[in-house]
């Protein structure tokens, strides 16, 4: 489709990881498939570059929705069916779909009573404690009226609020409040400027300026 939201790489796997809490090693898995396999995202196919952006914000979305089912109790190596399952109700972005919290929910629940689906869901993971791990996740998703996402809320940021839209700043993660790039943030870091310095020149707290270097840089300022 020819939207930027499925069609314009946001991130590289590297930065996704970061910003997205999730282990690159994790992430590189979810977007290649390995074994043959297609990827769990819709990642933009891959380039030469490590550095490339191949993560358009629909896929950054999904990545958010796949940690939420792993900490429901969807055990990962059981990731795959499970999703297969929910896409055959819900349509190929079944992880997007704003119903997953509750009929999705139900959905993997009773595919867990199934030959095909056992073992899918940890034994001591309630069906209750499910909806309420993927509903409280869901809280940082946005949907647009055509009913995709269109903006994301960072977990790993809070409390500041840090989101990704792709129709700002080419879907570059920036701080609500204020509007400042995260990465702008960032760079003045890399040059060595101190917290208090950086913090004055964007009007905004020293410690928005540290939640910058963890999310961009991976390290505390």
């Amino acid at each position: 489709m020819d939207d930027i939201r499925f069609t314009m790489g946001v991130l590289n796997v590297s930065d996704a990881a970061r910003y997205l809490g999730t282990p690159r090693s994790t992430l590189k898995n979810w977007v290649g498939g390995g074994d043959g396999e297609p990827g769990l995202v819709h990642a933009l196919p891959p380039e030469p570059s490590r550095l490339t952006a191949t993560m358009p914000f629909i896929a950054l979305a999904e990545v958010h929705v796949l940690r939420a089912l792993r900490r429901a109790g969807v055990r990962p190596r059981r990731i795959r069916p499970a999703l297969e399952r929910l896409r055959q109700e819900f349509g190929e972005y079944a992880l997007v779909a704003r119903e997953l919290a509750t009929d999705g929910v139900d959905v993997l629940w009773d595919f867990s009573r199934t030959s095909q689906g056992e073992g899918i869901i940890e034994g001591v993971t309630g069906q209750h404690v499910m909806r309420e791990i993927i509903q409280d996740y869901l809280r940082y998703v946005v949907w647009e009226d055509d009913e995709y996402p269109e903006r994301l809320r960072l977990m790993v940021s809070e409390p500041h609020a840090v989101v990704i839209d792709p129709h700002r700043f080419f879907g570059q993660p920036f701080f609500a409040d204020s509007g400042v790039r995260v990465a702008d943030v960032a760079g003045m870091l890399r040059a060595d400027e101190s917290p208090e310095v950086v913090a004055d020149e964007f009007g905004i707290t020293v410690d928005s300026v540290r939640t910058a270097a963890r999310l961009a840089l991976g390290q505390a300022a």
